[in-house]
Formats: structure tokens, sequence, C-alpha cells
């Protein structure tokens, strides 16, 4: 065997081997993918309806009680003062799930450019940022920006009460006014192919009346029992708490999504790339089979 058709054995055998082992990791991903797209999906409505209550609740109770996740700093800040902002970075913690961290870390870069003027913040405003995922965290030390926390390893199955500390951390620093807002940044699950950048804002709750039908059922007036201060005290830390909660779920469908995709199509370029040497070494082959054939004609003539 010449050294060049061993060469194509030696490849057709490692192409092999990958299209193994990317086979496998797409059928675990689409194990994974089929159990976080229904943990997402299922708690939309929850989330949804969640938000239209505080939204219908804040505008009746809004003469009643002014909580301080509801307070927005920017109408009266002192422009010499330093504004703090705060940003919820969610990714992924392992590689091997295509494009979708460098999507989330470029549409992230953009929006951070046009911020300031999208949501009218003072001119010394400073950006702080707390990370859920190995790669958010990366990526936050590699441009040079502040990291006030890391959160990662909360596995593919993560509990409600996973998200606990990151929302005691986010409503005691802006109940202390260490940051004056809060935005969480994600990749939102659309479909299997497809996840686009999130970036919403988390504190203060925006309390903007919804144009859609769903929200006229609370239009009526309401008595509260007890008073509402009481009632929002218990009501919001519970509603940013699941805002996260929901928001992990979004990054994880997305991720299992993303790998299961890259994956399969990583097996389908590995099958190509077999089918293409073992085509090459057959080749190579039969040239060698053909060559030593017309020496031993050459020879048997010669001789006679």
């Amino acid at each position: 065997m010449s050294q060049s058709t061993r060469l194509i054995k030696r490849r057709i055998r490692s192409s092999k081997n990958i299209s193994q082992i990317t086979k496998a990791m797409e059928m675990v991903s689409a194990a994974k993918m089929k159990r976080a797209q229904a943990l997402a999906v299922n708690s939309r409505p929850y989330n949804e309806k969640m938000y239209q209550v505080i939204t219908a609740l804040s505008q009746k109770a809004k003469n009643h009680t002014e909580h301080f996740l509801f307070k927005d700093p920017r109408p009266d800040w002192d422009v010499k003062k330093e504004f703090r902002v705060l940003v919820i970075l969610f990714s992924t913690d392992k590689s091997l799930c295509g494009g979708l961290n460098t999507n989330l870390f470029r549409g992230l870069e953009k929006w951070l450019k046009n911020m300031n003027v999208n949501y009218s913040l003072p001119v010394k405003t400073q950006l702080t940022f707390v990370t859920v995922g190995r790669k958010a965290k990366e990526h936050i030390l590699r441009t040079g920006r502040t990291l006030l926390a890391e959160f990662s390893t909360l596995g593919d199955r993560p509990h409600f009460n996973d998200i606990l500390p990151l929302a005691h951390l986010i409503i005691d620093g802006f109940k202390l006014a260490d940051f004056q807002m809060c935005f969480i940044s994600y990749m939102e699950f659309i479909s299997t192919i497809s996840q686009k950048l999130a970036v919403k804002q988390l504190l203060p709750i925006e309390t903007v009346v919804m144009e859609a039908g769903p929200i006229a059922a609370y239009e009526a007036e309401y008595i509260f029992e007890p008073e509402a201060n009481t009632i929002f005290e218990s009501l919001l830390p519970q509603y940013v708490e699941l805002q996260l909660y929901h928001t992990l779920l979004e990054s994880l469908a997305s991720e299992h999504s993303a790998r299961m995709v890259a994956m399969k199509n990583a097996h389908d370029n590995a099958v190509e790339v077999v089918d293409q040497l073992t085509l090459e070494y057959n080749q190579a082959r039969q040239s060698r089979i053909t060559a030593e054939l017309l020496d031993v004609i050459s020879s048997r003539m010669a001789i006679e």
C-alpha cells in the first residue's frame, strides 16, 4: 500500500469516528432540546399573564403606592452623578452550539452602542455585568468590562430555587441604589432552527398599559386587602424571580436547539467527507492496480 492510500485510509477512519461522535451528540442534544423547549414554551403563558396582572394592578394602585421596584430615577436624575446600569447576560456553559454565542455577543455590542439614546440615559452611564454561563463571563472579561458576579453550571434541568441568589442580588442592589436600571440579555427561542437576541428591561418594572385584548379583563376597580404596599412587597420579588427563571429556560432551549442543529450539520459534513475520501481511495487503488497490470503485461511481452 502506497503512502498516499495509507494516508487516505487514515483520514477515512478519522472522519468515520467524527461522524459517530457527532451523531451521538446530535441524539443527546435532541432529547435535551425537546425537554428544554417544552419547559420554555409552557412557562410563557404564566410569565405573560403575570406581567399583565402586575401592569393592571400597578395602574390601579399608582396613587396608593410607590414601591421601589417601580421607581424610575431617570426623570429626576442629577446629570453630574454617575448613572449605573446592570446587564444580566445569559449564555451557554459549553461550546459546540454553532453561532449561538457569537450572534448573542454581536447583537449585545450593537445594542450597547444605541442604549443611551434608546433609553434616554444620562451622559455619565456606567455598565456593570452579571453573567449566567461561562461563555458570557469569558466575553465580558475579554472586552474589559466590569463583572459584578458570575453564575454557571446550573445544569440542563435548573430548579426555580437555582435562580433565587441572582434575583436577591438584583433586588437588593436596586433597593440600595447600587444601580439604577437593570436589563436582561439572552437568545430567545423561536424555533429549532431560529433563535434571536432579546434585551428586556427588568428594573424598574415597566407599567405601560398593553393595547392587547387580554388586559381588558383587569380593567375593573380593585379593593386592596391588605394595603397595596403589602401586596406589592410580596408580589414584585416573585415577578422578578419568574422573569429570570423564564429567561434561563429560554436560553437553555436556544442552546440545545442550536447544538442539535450544529451536530446534525457536523455529522452530515463528516459523512460527505467519508464518501469523498472513499471515492478518492478507490480511484487511487484502481490506478495502482492498473499500473501493476501494465507492468506484468509489459514484462510478459518483453520475455516473449
